[in-house]
């Protein structure tokens, strides 16, 4: 089966989409130019690796997503070109006083269906791989390094300091000692 048949599931459109206009966020950030109003709220808003009750993401954007990709798409899958022309036409639905009315314009401008259908095998494996990060169990965990007990530093230690700070300036270095002695906590 070619790339541009193979079946995909809404979160892999959804991460895709997003993607896409977070890279024209991006890049209008990157050649200093002011990006399109409504963008920021949009790549803070739709942000598919954060939820509201851990950051800044909204829940509600993913799930008006997911709720028209299960209608239109009843087996909840959809080939790439078919995810490309519902990410556009779900960014159409989002634009206005909240998002801006450059979402399908700023998505447009950094992918077409080729690229889109290009990105999405890529996609999958990364969320895959983050899956798998964040199924692993205790047992999965590597063993803790062992950390040498904290010693207190020699005077030979704190007198190599006192000089690297001092910069040869005597004064400056035993108002350091000084201080040291009688346990002053700013130094």
């Amino acid at each position: 089966m070619s790339l541009k048949e193979q079946p995909w599931n809404s979160f892999v459109i959804y991460v895709n989409a997003f993607y896409a206009v977070q890279e024209a966020y991006d890049s209008a950030r990157r050649n200093w130019e002011r990006p399109a109003p409504g963008l920021d709220t949009f790549c803070r808003d739709a942000n598919p690796f954060l939820w509201d009750s851990h950051s800044s993401a909204e829940e509600w954007v993913y799930e008006d997503f997911l709720a028209r990709f299960t209608k239109r798409f009843t087996d909840s899958e959809c080939t790439a070109a078919e995810g490309y022309e519902f990410a556009r036409n779900w960014l159409a639905t989002l634009e206005g006083d909240e998002f801006g009315t450059a979402l399908v314009s700023s998505f447009q401008s950094v992918t077409d269906e080729q690229s889109f259908i290009e990105a999405c095998e890529p996609i999958a494996h990364q969320l895959a791989a983050r899956a798998m990060r964040l199924e692993r169990t205790p047992q999965d965990e590597p063993e803790p390094a062992v950390v040498a007990p904290k010693k207190s530093p020699t005077p030979a230690d704190i007198e190599a300091v006192i000089a690297l700070l001092s910069h040869g300036d005597e004064s400056f270095a035993q108002d350091l000692r000084s201080r040291l002695a009688t346990g002053e906590e700013d130094l």
